[in-house]
């Protein structure tokens, strides 16, 4: 009788818990929900998943819900599960801080910065919530990640001063972004020009050095930088492998070319390269914003570039005879990029001129700006006699335009007209993208635009909805 409810028992008995499922799997469930501590929650499930989340290979912390409206809950909640974590090596650790209020101690801070350069083998992401200066700043310091692929920090301005490590080496690092945060110029250099032997981009934005002093960035692995650090009096490169290059408050700038035995050395006989790095270098990108006065050196040093992308910050006065010296010259381009900043004037005058000498681009992209531009000073040359004149702009090459941030307002239909009095812009395709703050546009502006254009010109108006741009009928 025994026998037989114990057979009934087992035959009830479900043949498959949670308990018994393998750890793969369990870490494969407890990553998709995307938090350290929902994965730690899970313990009540079953003694099995107790301690399961402590080894798994990602943490996310992330300050949102309700849960989180307590600053000192959260920031608990990472200590806890730091000390707690029981592998011995971390693929990724995420930390996310967007709604805590105060700022985050620096001892705190420091002690996760401890944990991942002991146990982080892959990403670090950390981003602290911004605050402005208060006059009473700690210093945060940066250890050494040995085996660490990838860092992004966003110190959110919340300390003094962002210190790099002396000694040590970055071994495993490619990608590196730091954003709000003053550093020293020499912790810098030190870091990206000897302790980053491998690194392949690095991102430097909304940031400032302590002192004013120039910069040198000296790298033979670096393909990618994007350099926007406030309190720089000259930047001076030397990333003889360099493909994307994106400049900001930066007013001058120094290139330093091969040495011709260097190239011969690299090359090993290969002549069409050898020649094309004699005659000048080609980026993929090239982004300058607000220092249109590096531009000189820049197109000296790089003979073409896929994707030209530049700010029109062009100020009244003598500030239109300065844009006009430092463009006269653009390298030559596939794509242009043209962005028009609302604090600047001068907009169709300079957006022409680029124009006229990148006649060889096959796309332009402009980027029309909320406001009309601000009046010109006495003695601004931007109206002279042929400063709006399209008859002289031969553009063999454009397939395409694309007109973004487009309201129907004068100032933007004005800048549209003069594209389309542009010789050879009639075999072109347009496309008109409308601001994404406008639900339509009148069809009589979308008609005039019509009419103005050439017959053969192909016209599409797109209107931003449900996350992608759909025609606009």
């Amino acid at each position: 009788m025994e026998q037989a409810a114990s057979r009934r028992r087992r035959r009830l008995r479900p043949a498959y818990r949670i308990s018994d499922l393998p750890d793969n799997v369990l870490h494969s469930i407890l990553r998709r929900l995307g938090s350290a501590p929902a994965a730690a929650r899970t313990s009540v499930l079953s003694s099995r998943w107790r301690h399961v989340w402590a080894y798994l290979p990602q943490l996310v912390f992330q300050d949102s819900g309700y849960q989180f409206r307590n600053p000192s809950f959260f920031l608990n909640s990472v200590d806890g599960a730091l000390d707690r974590y029981a592998a011995t090596t971390l693929r990724s650790l995420y930390i996310f801080m967007f709604n805590v209020a105060s700022r985050v101690p620096a001892a705190r801070v420091s002690r996760w910065l401890r944990f991942s350069s002991e146990r982080v083998a892959g990403d670090l992401l950390l981003c602290l919530p911004w605050r402005p200066a208060d006059g009473e700043e700690e210093e945060l310091e940066l250890p050494v990640c040995a085996s660490t692929r990838t860092i992004q920090l966003g110190v959110g301005h919340g300390f003094r001063q962002l210190r790099l490590p002396r000694i040590g080496a970055f071994g495993a690092l490619t990608l590196m972004i730091i954003r709000d945060a003053r550093i020293d110029a020499n912790d810098l250099e030190r870091v990206v020009c000897w302790q980053c032997p491998c690194l392949v981009e690095l991102h430097l934005m909304a940031m400032s050095l302590v002192a004013v002093a120039d910069v040198t960035v000296r790298s033979a692995s670096l393909r990618r930088l994007h350099f926007e650090v406030e309190n720089t009096s000259r930047l001076v490169l030397d990333t003889p492998s360099i493909e994307e290059l994106s400049l900001s408050k930066v007013f001058k700038v120094s290139v330093v070319a091969p040495k011709f035995a260097e190239m011969i050395a690299q090359r090993h006989g290969a002549a069409a390269d050898l020649h094309r790095q004699l005659l000048g270098r080609r980026l993929r990108w090239l982004v300058v914003k607000g220092c249109h006065q590096v531009m000189p050196v820049l197109m000296r040093h790089f003979d073409a570039v896929d994707r030209l992308e530049l700010d029109l910050t062009v100020s009244s006065g003598e500030g239109y005879k300065t844009f006009l010296r430092a463009t006269n010259k653009l390298t030559k381009c596939d794509v242009l990029v043209v962005n028009m900043t609302t604090e600047w004037h001068a907009y169709e005058p300079s957006l022409l001129y680029l124009v006229r000498k990148s006649a060889a681009i096959r796309k332009l992209v402009v980027h029309l700006p909320w406001t009309e531009c601000s009046p010109c000073m006495p003695g601004c040359t931007c109206g002279r006699k042929g400063s709006e004149k399209t008859d002289n702009i031969k553009l063999d090459s454009l397939e395409e335009v694309e007109i973004n941030d487009f309201t129907g307002e004068y100032h933007h239909v004005k800048i549209v007209k003069l594209l389309h009095s542009c010789k050879d812009i009639s075999a072109s395709r347009i496309v008109v993208n409308i601001s994404p703050l406008l639900c339509s546009l009148s069809e009589g502006t979308c008609q005039r635009i019509r009419n103005e254009a050439h017959p053969s010109t192909n016209i599409r108006f797109n209107v931003w909805l449900h996350g992608r741009w759909e025609p606009y009928s």
